[in-house]
């Protein structure tokens, strides 16, 4: 760890990203997973890439003001981090992006319910949302008590307008030439670590440049995409060695 510089957890499309067990790996360092628009208290507010952003730089300068944070950010919530990155580079240390989106290949489903109206939307994603063993079974975690306890709390933390205004945001940045060139400048002013999880590590469209630009490449073994729910201390065990 950089002289105890702390770390910023960004959820993906299902949040929260404060699991107790991960942030413990890297004490004394201070953690923090803000809840970004739409998700927890703020389940009313309404979604966007730039409101996003500026949730999180706002919550990054008020809690380390005149300080650069880790970010770390699992899947869509790794748009937003590189995006603050591009814009606010002096408030970034490094990028830690676990299985974050880079290309539109990397958002299967946020594409097909991007793509619905709002009736189709909301019938989709409200069962999803409340089904938290097909949640597991999709990602091969088994549906044990405990994990199925961390299913009910992360679907619930956000409300089916959530996910579609967040899968539509997410399609619309990462179908944008301009986020290559975003992902670039990044690549280029920071350090930039790659985490993934063994059973999804192949699905993950990385590009060949990003692979090589990157800091360092991680596979965390016997977990997959939702690996802070399924194996919270080797996630926070490998996110420590990182940094």
């Amino acid at each position: 760890m950089i002289a105890n510089t702390p770390v910023v957890f960004i959820h993906g499309l299902f949040g929260p990203f404060d699991d107790e067990a991960v942030f413990r790996r890297l004490d004394p360092s201070d953690c923090s997973a803000p809840a970004l628009r739409g998700y927890g208290p703020r389940s009313e507010a309404r979604v966007s890439l730039e409101g996003q952003v500026e949730e999180l730089r706002a919550h990054v300068s008020s809690r380390h003001p005149g300080v650069p944070v880790h970010l770390v950010a699992h899947s869509i919530g790794a748009v937003y981090a590189f995006t603050l990155a591009d814009e606010s580079p002096d408030l970034v240390e490094t990028v830690t992006t676990v299985e974050g989106n880079f290309t539109l290949a990397d958002a299967f489903w946020s594409r097909s319910i991007a793509a619905l109206d709002e009736r189709g939307a909301r019938e989709e994603i409200e069962a999803r949302l409340t089904d938290p063993a097909a949640f597991l079974a999709a990602d091969g975690i088994p549906a044990t008590p405990t994990n199925l306890a961390k299913a009910v709390h992360a679907l619930d933390f956000q409300p089916w307008r959530t996910v579609w205004e967040s899968a539509s945001a997410i399609v619309q940045a990462t179908a944008s030439p301009e986020y290559e060139a975003v992902l670039r400048r990044v690549f280029a002013r920071h350090r930039v670590n790659l985490v993934a999880g063994e059973r999804s590590a192949g699905g993950w469209d990385v590009p060949g440049w990003a692979r090589r630009a990157a800091a360092s490449s991680t596979v965390v073994p016997g977990v997959g995409h939702m690996m802070m729910l399924e194996d919270p201390e080797a996630f926070g065990t490998a996110i420590s060695g990182l940094l």
